[in-house]
């Protein structure tokens, strides 16, 4: 099967170099200091929390190591007390957002989105009609459909965030795919955002590190739910990832990803053709795209009939907040390392979508 369902992309050599840096994390432990061997919630792990907020440019007094962005965004729910409270997000999102708020019993409202990801005019509507206590975003190569909003749409999206209180759930997953994108929520909003930057994407899963910013007054809760989900995260892998940003290493490889990206997303639009893709501003360098369906077929049969057909991609049904129909499917483009094994992937995905 080609693997066109999971968005982790890799590039030659990345095994290597992280066998190295695991090697090197374990010859620097101290064998003699207990502390290496406790869990890490009771180490605050400061010299790697600095480099990690240099690289973001956060305060490090307010930048957290987690397991993973997936982990970041479930601790920033329960450290924001979001248990059980709405949470607004754009009607086709991400899954794994849709899997923790129902996991924790929050209701997800569906806000009407354009080219540039949710409308402040939606997301206005629905806190008029019901009471929502935060939003999540994307704001930069959102998944699944890859928009990236202005700074005129973020300023316009915190000014409704601050008029009904809200607490802010920035996903920046994908946002090195647009290093040129606008300040997010983290910098315009500050005193409500929780902003979550994990490495899968960037670096790759196996690093399990992720970074989370918020803001002071949870410094509290944000320690109990660390301590509370994961007892804190591996230092081996913290300092095997950290140590790849503090000599530049994962900018290197950042620089050599938005180059494929762009080749392979390139390739796969010509494929495809445009009437097929969902083409939103800054999905250029994207590692995935947002494939729309002929009139008549439903998601879950778009991604049956290319799994038949030996590829499989992600139906846009799992993407969908409650009441939303997606008419389209997710279509990753770094499930495979090798550049040929998805281009032939997506051609049967243009065969499938008759593009």
């Amino acid at each position: 099967m080609i693997e066109m369902q999971y968005n982790f992309p890799l590039l030659p050599g990345q095994g290597e170099q992280w066998q190295q840096r695991l090697r090197a994390a374990v010859d620097d432990l101290h064998v003699n200091d207990a502390n290496q061997l406790r869990p890490t919630y009771r180490n605050d792990q400061m010299a790697l929390r600095a480099v990690a907020a240099k690289w973001i440019g956060s305060p490090s007094e307010t930048t957290w190591i987690v397991c993973s962005g997936h982990h970041g965004v479930l601790v920033s729910l329960m450290a924001a007390g979001l248990a059980g409270k709405t949470i607004a997000a754009e009607g086709i999102t991400y899954g794994g957002i849709l899997h923790q708020a129902k996991f924790l019993g929050c209701p997800v409202a569906a806000v009407e989105f354009d080219d540039e990801g949710m409308t402040p005019e939606s997301l206005r509507s629905v806190c008029e009609a019901q009471e929502v206590a935060a939003v999540f975003v994307m704001p930069t190569v959102q998944n699944p459909v890859g928009f990236t909003a202005g700074l005129a749409r973020r300023e316009a999206i915190v000014a409704v965030a601050r008029e009904f209180d809200l607490v802010i759930l920035e996903d920046d997953a994908y946002g090195y795919m647009q290093p040129d994108a606008p300040v997010g929520y983290r910098v315009l909003a500050p005193e409500r955002t929780f902003y979550v930057r994990g490495l899968s994407k960037i670096y790759c899963p196996a690093t399990r590190t992720g970074f989370l910013v918020a803001p002071e007054r949870y410094k509290g809760a944000i320690d109990l739910a660390m301590m509370n989900t994961a007892s804190g995260t591996s230092l081996i892998h913290n300092a095997a990832a950290v140590s790849l940003i503090a000599d530049g290493s994962m900018q290197e490889l950042i620089e050599r990803k938005l180059v494929e990206g762009a080749r392979r997303n390139a390739a796969a639009r010509e494929v495809l053709a445009a009437a097929a893709v969902r083409v939103a501003p800054g999905a250029k360098t994207g590692w995935h795209l947002w494939v729309l369906l002929p009139d008549g077929m439903e998601a879950v049969e778009a991604q049956r009939l290319c799994a038949e057909r030996g590829v499989l991609v992600s139906g846009g049904h799992g993407f969908a907040a409650p009441g939303v129909v997606a008419r389209g499917m997710r279509v990753a483009l770094g499930g495979e390392v090798e550049f040929e094994r998805v281009m032939e992937g997506v051609k049967v995905v243009g065969e499938v979508v008759g593009s």
